[in-house]
C-alpha cells in the first residue's frame, strides 16, 4: 500500500468516527496507524514548538474550537535538537518566513515527515480551549 493510500485510509476512518464523544488518550488501530485525542488551550506562538517526524505522517483534525499552525519544509529549517527515535520527532528553529494555516472545527491538514509544523498556535493571540484528534500513520 503507498503513502498515500494508507493517509486516505487513516483519514476516512478519523472522519467516520464519532470524535466529540472520544476520551482524551491515545487509540492503537493496527501496527501502521493510532490515533489521539488531545484537550488543551491554544498559546502564544512563542510558546509553541516547530517539530517534525522521520516515520509518521501526522494528521491533525481540530474538532473543536480552533489554532494556527505555521509550517515550512525541513529543508529550510536549522536543527534545533536532535531526532528523538523513542518519540519520532526533532525540533527546529523557527524560520524568518512561514505558511500559515488556521484549523477550525473539522478541518484537519496533513504533515509528511518533510514538514515542519508548528501547531497550537492561539490564533489573533487569544488563547481557546482546543479538541483535536491527532493521527499518525507510518509512511
Amino acid at each position: 500500500m503507498t503513502t498515500q493510500e494508507k493517509i486516505d485510509n487513516a483519514i476516512k476512518y478519523l472522519k467516520g468516527l464519532d470524535l466529540k464523544s472520544l476520551a482524551v488518550g491515545k487509540y492503537q488501530v493496527n501496527d501502521d496507524f493510532y490515533y489521539s485525542i488531545q484537550e488543551y488551550d491554544s498559546k502564544l506562538i512563542e510558546n509553541c514548538k516547530l517539530e517534525s517526524h522521520k516515520l509518521y505522517a501526522d494528521i491533525q483534525i481540530v474538532v473543536e474550537g480552533e489554532e494556527a499552525i505555521d509550517i515550512a519544509p525541513i529543508s529550510d529549517l536549522e536543527l534545533l535538537t536532535e531526532y528523538n527515535p523513542e518519540k519520532d520527532v526533532s525540533f527546529w528553529k523557527t524560520a524568518d518566513t512561514m505558511e500559515r494555516i488556521e484549523l477550525k472545527n473539522g478541518s484537519y491538514a496533513v504533515f509528511l515527515p518533510r514538514t515542519g509544523h508548528k501547531p497550537g498556535i492561539a490564533i489573533d493571540n487569544k488563547p481557546a480551549k482546543v479538541k483535536k484528534c491527532v493521527g499518525k500513520v507510518r509512511v
